[in-house]
């Protein structure tokens, strides 16, 4: 809840700052307010800059008063159901702090959006987007996920999927700014920029996913163009479904058929998940001095750049999700560290990167392949140092 809080805090004050709002002030909304404390943070941060508006029951509503009047601060309390007060007039800023599923609040928070509208969602315990209830996530979010070793990141890009279909209704499309886990909670910032023209092309970071049941490989597939793509063509660069032939395959036209070793996932949002020029701007410009908040900020930076030691544009975008070393580690007798696998991935070329979502996983390019071959041959090298002595 800290740390949400303050990122949010740090987010609004980037915004209002750096004139990315198109009115002044700028209209503020606490959608789930409870106790009204994000939004007392807000109008003591910023002042005259925002209109505070706090949406809570209406037993919190004498707390939230008493709050605002013990410190002499200015907001506007509502007491509405909270998808009826988004339909009601237009916002700058929107912060969601949901209990559960957050998709009943996604059609209603981008109807009246303003242009360069944030809205800013933080969920807890949503067993939907860690893979609990394949189909129960088909029909909250539109896509189906399963449990993986990089199932955090699976279920973000789930949500963000969902977010931008209904974000689509609206002629508007999304810049997801960061998204950031924190124990069972997840925090993603996104903002809306209008245009039909835009829309259409913007459809293309919504794919399907083809995952290996076996070793976790995972790929896009190519945007379709409204044409069906077949999954067999999707090549993910692993010998599972060879390896894993049944002994009853049928002979079809003189080959025989493989198991299916690979799930279609999805739909997913496969665009960026970090904006790496407004994190920056947020660490530049200091806007929390929260040693934790500073910490994360500077984590998600790396993993949205993604450097290797060759000549690859910041511009890029930082490669889909990331690999765990100990699902993926060889038979070797000494596991390799972190550390030294992104400095020989980025010694070959490859965008190499720790993630804030998992402390033993990799974000690269490369292949879980090449991964494997990397730490076989370090863990070779260093046998062989042994022998030595």
């Amino acid at each position: 809840m800290y740390l949400s809080r303050s990122l949010v805090l740090a987010v609004l004050e980037e915004y209002v700052e750096s004139g990315l709002s198109k009115s002044k002030p700028a209209r503020c909304l606490d959608l789930l307010a409870g106790p009204g404390i994000n939004g007392l943070l807000w109008a003591k941060r910023l002042a005259r800059r925002v209109e505070v508006i706090l949406n809570c029951s209406k037993a919190s509503a004498e707390i939230v008063e008493r709050n605002l009047q013990r410190n002499s601060l200015v907001a506007e309390i509502e007491t509405k159901d909270p998808c009826a007060l988004l339909h009601e007039r237009g916002y700058n800023f929107v912060y969601i702090d949901c209990v559960g599923e957050g998709c009943i609040y996604f059609d209603a928070v981008f109807r009246n959006l303003a242009r360069n509208g944030v809205v800013i969602f933080t969920g807890k315990d949503d067993s939907l987007l860690h893979g609990g209830s394949y189909d129960a996530a088909m029909r909250k979010y539109g896509g189906r996920i399963i449990r993986t070793h990089y199932a955090r990141e699976l279920g973000i890009r789930l949500f963000l999927g969902a977010l931008a279909r209904a974000a689509i209704r609206y002629n508007k499309m999304i810049n997801v700014l960061f998204c950031t886990i924190h124990k069972n909670s997840f925090t993603v910032a996104v903002m809306a920029e209008k245009g039909c023209d835009s829309v259409d092309q913007y459809m293309n970071k919504l794919r399907l996913l083809k995952h290996c049941n076996v070793c976790e490989e995972r790929a896009f597939y190519p945007f379709h163009n409204g044409f069906p793509v077949d999954g067999k063509s999707v090549n993910l660069g692993c010998d599972c479904a060879l390896n894993n032939k049944p002994n009853n395959a049928m002979e079809i036209s003189g080959a025989a058929t493989v198991a299916e070793s690979s799930h279609e996932l999805g739909p997913l949002w496969a665009g960026d998940i970090f904006d790496a020029s407004f994190i920056e701007k947020l660490i530049d410009n200091k806007r929390s001095d929260d040693p934790k908040v500073v910490y994360t900020l500077k984590c998600m930076l790396e993993e949205a750049r993604c450097v290797s030691n060759g000549n690859v544009k910041i511009s890029a975008g930082s490669p889909p999700f990331y690999y765990n070393l100990h699902k993926h580690h060889p038979k070797i007798a000494q596991q390799c560290k972190l550390s030294k696998v992104i400095v020989l991935l980025r010694n070959l070329g490859y965008r190499a990167s720790s993630t804030h979502f998992d402390p033993l996983a990799v974000r690269t390019d490369a292949r879980a392949k090449i991964i494997c071959q990397i730490m076989e041959s370090e863990a070779k090298k260093s046998a062989d140092k042994m022998d030595t002595f």
